[in-house]
């Protein structure tokens, strides 16, 4: 992984949502960050680094990241906001047939026939960092836009910083996968639990280590 610092704005062009927090009737996404993982392998998708399959692969996030030639922080916003709930319909017939097992489980979860969801708002602006490879000096742009969300539904558009940025959040989760321990400031899921602030150098020299 080369030793290169690319500070990123990301800002949503179309909502996007993530069952991430458990609210009345149905999930709403936490609206004050992108994770690392979304930015990473929504990056890798939108360069071409994915491979077709009929099934999605065993997850093995460790592998995954390892094989990608760069590392990214959280993406944070100091403006968060999420859209008014939204109700959504599950059609089991057209979704998963008519098991016994599918219907017996609309009652609870994230399976219910009628369910809500709250979304993050279009224009939301984020802040974040890649280390290693540069995606946009590789493909000669300087935009990038990503799919995110359930079901890859919403757009995140990438830009280089213009302006530096005083310091980013690494996820304290994503270094255990590496088998280094961080502080954490805040556990938001357990997949998601931000350090504190790092300058860039500092969060390079640690993800640096993620090999």
């Amino acid at each position: 992984m080369e030793e290169i610092i690319t500070p990123v704005i990301a800002t949503t062009l179309t909502p996007f949502a993530y069952h991430s927090l458990m609210v009345q009737g149905g999930t709403a996404t936490l609206p004050e960050l992108i994770g690392d993982c979304t930015l990473a392998f929504g990056l890798a998708a939108t360069l071409g680094w994915t491979w077709v399959r009929t099934a999605l692969p065993a997850k093995d996030y460790r592998g995954h990241l390892e094989a990608m030639p760069f590392r990214c922080s959280i993406l944070t916003t100091e403006t968060p906001r999420l859209l008014s709930p939204l109700t959504r319909h599950l059609n089991l017939d057209d979704e998963a047939g008519i098991q016994s097992k599918f219907y017996n489980a609309t009652s609870k979860g994230n399976v219910k026939t009628f369910f809500h969801i709250q979304e993050v708002p279009p224009y939301q602006r984020f802040s974040g960092a890649i280390f290693g490879l540069d995606p946009f000096a590789l493909i000669g742009e300087k935009e990038i836009v990503i799919r995110v969300g359930l079901h890859r539904n919403g757009m995140v558009k990438l830009q280089p910083a213009k302006e530096p940025l005083d310091g980013v959040r690494l996820n304290a989760a994503t270094a255990k996968l590496f088998g280094r321990d961080l502080p954490v400031n805040r556990y938001c899921l357990h997949n998601l639990q931000l350090t504190p602030e790092l300058t860039l150098s500092e969060a390079l020299e640690e993800v640096w280590r993620w090999q």
